[in-house]
């Protein structure tokens, strides 16, 4: 079964070693500079000390996916670009998709599937998670920082496609799991991407930011915003970390010398872990604020529920798109500008 991962960065390219380690049939589809990257092989390791070394990578060339329609389909194709990239994704996506073509949209956030869907009615598209960070410590170098599972979507009518490929990709570097609530499972990790853009802007590694009391304040001011939504739409969040999400706020607000000695596990993160949005916008991109914050503001809106924190927010992730607002702000005074939002909704 021949598996292509089509915008292999950190995340694609993670699965696409761990797969290939298994050894499974895998192609890339990537920018020129991964492939440069990857030309000598690919080197996996992990925050458990799990390795393994692949000497060579397979790339499908830019030229191949223009040729006709179905020219280079395959069994399953793992989609792991951006939210942002889904769309102009699909332009070279005909070529890599027969009828019995399985798609797995691989993206962070709400929605983002919605367009490959109608792109191809006919085919499985079914939506994957990944829980873990990936960090590129050296060019061909991928090092999953995190705990977390690869999670994969069972449909109603075909539940077997994705607990055998499940139990096939399932190892080590890539624990795997099947699902058959994705929607819950993609909203409890939302909860958990809210954090993505404080830590864009606090321009800081994740566990340094998570050892601040005042980022984790104003992660669990997001987060209340995103339980209520929850609530609301009756959305039963199941547990993706080592708390039920209903608690998560409460145990990250408590004082330092507490959730340092109780939150181990929390912080037991590579200390040079950073969030993929810090990535995006230290390097000058659009990020996926739209699809994670921004939803939950959307979401919110359609209930009459206000959600003045994650607003906020969204504003300041894209003026520091264009440049207005730099990285670097103290969690102290990003608190003060969130609670203060907060406060004018409410009055």
């Amino acid at each position: 079964m021949q598996h292509v991962i089509f915008g292999a960065g950190l995340i694609g390219g993670y699965l696409a070693g761990a797969m290939l380690d298994k050894g499974l049939d895998v192609s890339l589809v990537a920018r020129p500079s991964v492939q440069d990257n990857l030309a000598n092989g690919l080197r996996l390791t992990d925050y458990q000390e799990n390795t393994a070394s692949i000497r060579e990578v397979t790339f499908i060339a830019d030229e191949d996916l223009r040729d006709a329609p179905q020219s280079q389909c395959c069994d399953y194709l793992w989609l792991t670009v951006k939210c942002t990239a889904v769309e102009s994704a699909l332009e070279d996506l005909p070529a890599l998709v027969g009828p019995d073509t399985v798609i797995f949209c691989v993206q962070n956030g709400l929605g983002s599937d919605s367009v490959v869907k109608q792109k191809f009615p006919r085919n499985k598209v079914m939506r994957a998670m990944v829980v873990f960070n990936v960090a590129e410590p050296r060019a061909g170098h991928l090092h999953r920082g995190s705990e977390g599972h690869l999670w994969i979507e069972e449909l109603p009518e075909c539940p077997d496609i994705a607990r055998n490929l499940a139990d096939t990709i399932d190892s080590p570097l890539l624990p795997t799991k099947s699902c058959d609530h994705m929607q819950a499972l993609l909203w409890a990790k939302l909860q958990l991407n809210l954090a993505n853009a404080v830590n864009a802007l606090a321009d800081i590694p994740v566990k340094q930011m998570l050892e601040d009391r005042d980022y984790r304040r104003v992660i669990a001011l997001l987060m209340r915003e995103l339980l209520a939504v929850c609530k609301a739409k009756n959305i039963q969040l199941p547990a993706v970390a080592n708390l039920p999400g209903q608690l998560i706020p409460f145990f990250i607000e408590l004082p330092d010398f507490v959730f340092k000695r109780l939150g181990q596990k929390m912080i037991a993160i590579d200390p040079t872990v950073r969030a993929s949005m810090w990535w995006d916008l230290s390097a000058g991109k659009i990020t996926e604020i739209d699809y994670l914050n921004s939803a939950v503001v959307n979401e919110g809106d359609a209930l009459g529920l206000h959600s003045p924190a994650n607003k906020t927010l969204t504003a300041m992730i894209h003026d520091a798109e264009q440049g207005k607002v730099a990285q670097g702000i103290s969690g102290k005074d990003l608190l003060a500008l969130l609670v203060h939002s907060s406060s004018q909704q409410s009055g």
